[in-house]
């Protein structure tokens, strides 16, 4: 029955074309800039290879060493006697003081010694990320960014494998040459991306490498996987892998069994690195780990807290706020708009009345009227933002970060379409359905 109203809806936006056009207008920017946001938020925290298992990875990205000592606090306590007097007393409470401290990521001897073997964990892996490495083809050179990794590591990220595979724990432990580059860096380097490329050698600071696998550029921009070339860890310079600080440049990160056991694999992680015995003749005597699930590691890295429930309030309610606030001011204007747009028609709806169609037809009637509308200029919002999309991701605009328009992106676009439409044109039309016959035809 809704659908028979079609040609009647679209008659009416024709009637007035300057509201039509303002209205047109103004849902579409809105929509536009909404599905960019989505697209931009879906990019980097959504469900999307390599980070698919959200859900379950708990990321370690950096140890803080730290310098204790005591501190004599004097604390004074007056006390008023039944005489008159006072009495006062004072104590002294010996507390410790943090005076040092040094923050960074860990070295590969203590993860192999202490961060590989926990109880919740289903997979520990751990990368070495963006150290500059030169590439050589025929003189020429090529910039890219290596991430040394364990062979786990592609069991906690699942990169999309667009030709050949991953490389295993043999060819870790035995320090096979062999790379896995992004579709990006196989294009600069070769000029070509397909299956022939595996097998293929590839010079990386003067060591040839054999190419084992290709695989899809990330999304998100994260230390974690924000690589061009990935090389087995044990690659690296050895004198690196050997050096016996617990500082140096590796990040490690895990899968819970489940989800549930996400919390006990943080305790285990924390009651590590809280019960660490530091060598007697460093300067520091307590270690901290910021463990964190994903979306808190996220929050706290960008926001530069260490509490993750403070990190996601200061990240995630202002940006809720503003996109409220966002929505809010087109969407009013677009409820004026409709009002006026909808009292314009008041003798029409006195004589639909008056031949008997019930206020819940002319209810329904609006509200798909606005609909109508609503969808046209999400219509037009969506090829704006499928435009600006390929325009930003084809120029990296964002850097490593390309924007979205995946099929989930889609469905959240044309559910802002519906719950937009709707919010704007059922007030108008529901005042518009209660009115008085005798009114409207006045």
């Amino acid at each position: 029955m809704l659908l028979s109203h079609l040609p009647l809806a679209l008659k009416i936006l024709k009637r007035k074309p300057f509201y039509t056009f303002v209205s047109l207008f103004g849902i579409s920017f809105t929509l536009m800039i909404l599905m960019l946001l989505t697209s931009l938020f879906d990019a980097t925290l959504g469900a999307n290879q390599p980070q698919g298992n959200r859900d379950l990875m708990v990321l370690a990205p950096t140890l803080e060493r730290i310098r204790m000592e005591p501190d004599t606090v004097l604390t004074i306590d007056t006390i008023a006697m039944e005489n008159g007097t006072e009495r006062v007393d004072t104590s002294r409470v010996i507390e410790e003081k943090q005076v040092s401290n040094s923050n960074g990521p860990m070295s590969y001897r203590f993860i192999q010694d202490n961060m590989l073997d926990f109880e919740h964990a289903s997979h520990s892996a751990y990368v070495n990320p963006g150290i500059h490495i030169d590439g050589y083809l025929e003189g020429r050179k090529y910039s890219f960014d290596a991430h040394y990794v364990s062979a786990s590591y592609y069991d906690v990220f699942n990169f999309k494998f667009l030709y050949g595979g991953r490389f295993y724990e043999e060819d870790e432990e035995q320090g096979e040459r062999v790379v896995i580059l992004t579709d990006k860096a196989a294009e600069a380097y070769y000029g070509e991306v397909g299956p022939q490329l595996i097998g293929q050698s590839i010079q990386l600071a003067n060591t040839n490498y054999t190419v084992r696998g290709i695989v899809a550029r990330p999304l998100a921009d994260s230390p974690y996987f924000e690589g061009d070339v990935y090389l087995p860890a044990t690659t690296i310079d050895r004198r690196f892998l050997d050096q016996e600080e617990i500082n140096g440049g590796f990040m490690a990160a895990y899968l819970a069994e489940s989800s549930n056991q996400r919390a006990l694999l943080l305790n285990e992680i924390n009651y590590m690195a809280e019960n660490y015995e530091l060598p007697p003749d460093s300067y520091y005597n307590r270690t901290k780990l910021y463990a964190a699930d994903f979306f808190s590691s996220y929050a706290m890295s960008l926001m530069q807290e260490e509490n993750p429930g403070i990190a996601k309030a200061l990240l995630f309610i202002p940006i809720i706020i503003l996109l409220l606030l966002f929505a809010a001011l087109p969407l009013l204007n677009l409820v004026n708009l409709n009002i006026g747009r909808v009292h314009e028609r008041q003798s029409e709806i006195g004589v639909r009345k008056a031949f008997g169609a019930n206020s819940s037809d002319i209810l329904w009637q609006f509200i798909f009227e606005n609909l109508v509308l609503t969808f046209i200029g999400g219509l037009a919002g969506l090829a704006l933002a499928i435009g600006l999309i390929n325009y930003v991701n084809a120029n990296d605009l964002l850097g490593i970060t390309r924007l979205s328009y995946s099929p989930r992106v889609f469905v959240y676009f044309f559910l802002l379409i519906l719950v937009f439409g709707l919010l704007s044109g059922i007030l108008p039309a529901y005042r518009i359905s209660r009115s008085n016959i005798a009114t409207a035809l006045r």
